[in-house]
């Protein structure tokens, strides 16, 4: 595994802007990734200190080596950000002022590129097997849930986490094509489709890869968590990367009274950064202030 992948964080500067990171106090990165954002915070902020979580502990390790000289200013925290609430509470009782809480909702290119998780067909597959999991937790992997749901249930998983059109299509070739245990034999029954802009079996890998990791209820137990327990004045920061993170985002921070909510549209990248970046292309960013406790 290698330490080295390059990494760049999306939306940096407008990530930190919006956060309106002061000193003195802890931020947490709740999906620390590879450690890009955080590395900028605490290059910049020489007083304030990092809760860094991620739920794999591989990519953790990274993060670790990446941001070994920073090491006294930052807590390694191997968690989903589900448990943000729990988190942020436990902190609390070491009299800790959160300041706010950065989400970067997107999978990093280290996890598309590795083959221990079989996210990415871009890689020679034919041996990778139907894994997709993020970390221990996960109840089923890819493979499991293909060849034990019923074809309605595969169908609601391409159509609803994706929004995928041709879902039914698909859930009926996966069933007749039982058992799939590779990731090849998955993206073959996904070529059936042709998509000029787009590989056939990107919004079916991402339907299942959401599904696998449960990332939808991941977002909504971990942004409500947040909400509770957030001090007045601090701040959440989201980066989502497809339709269906952003509207839950967006949904969650509409519900909730006590948020202001510091962008009525979503932010997205300049077309300077997508052209460095192309990773960047979807991102969103969201962001709200607690103006008041419950």
């Amino acid at each position: 595994m290698s330490k080295s992948f390059k990494h760049i964080p999306v939306m940096l500067e407008e990530s930190l802007s919006f956060l309106n990171i002061k000193e003195d106090l802890t931020y947490i990165d709740a999906t620390l990734g590879m450690g890009g954002h955080s590395k900028a915070i605490l290059e910049r902020y020489p007083n304030i200190k990092i809760i860094g979580i991620d739920r794999d502990s591989r990519s953790l390790e990274i993060a670790k080596e990446n941001l070994k000289p920073f090491s006294r200013r930052i807590d390694f925290i191997n968690s989903r950000f589900s448990k943000l609430n729990e988190i942020i509470n436990e902190y609390k009782t070491q009299n800790i002022k959160i300041g706010g809480v950065l989400l970067d909702l997107g999978i990093s290119s280290f996890q598309l590129e590795d083959e221990y998780y079989g996210l990415s067909f871009k890689k020679n597959i034919n041996d990778i097997e139907l894994n997709m999991k993020l970390d221990s937790w996960c109840n089923s992997s890819a493979a499991e849930i293909l060849n034990k749901k019923t074809e309605k249930e595969i169908a609601d998983i391409f159509f609803f986490n994706a929004d995928y059109k041709k879902s039914r299509a698909l859930a009926r070739l996966v069933v007749k094509n039982r058992p799939l245990n590779k990731l090849k034999d998955f993206i073959n029954l996904c070529s059936f489709s042709s998509n000029p802009k787009i590989n056939s079996a990107t919004l079916p890998l991402m339907a299942l890869r959401i599904e696998v990791n449960d990332e939808f209820n991941e977002i909504k137990k971990g942004l409500r968590g947040a909400i509770e327990a957030l001090e007045q004045n601090a701040r959440i920061v989201v980066l989502s990367f497809h339709s269906g993170e952003d509207r839950i985002v967006k949904n969650i921070f509409k519900e909730n009274s006590c948020l202001e909510i510091l962008t009525n549209k979503p932010l997205i990248p300049s077309l300077a950064e997508i052209k460095n970046n192309p990773r960047a292309r979807s991102a969103k960013l969201r962001a709200v202030e607690k103006n008041k406790n419950d």
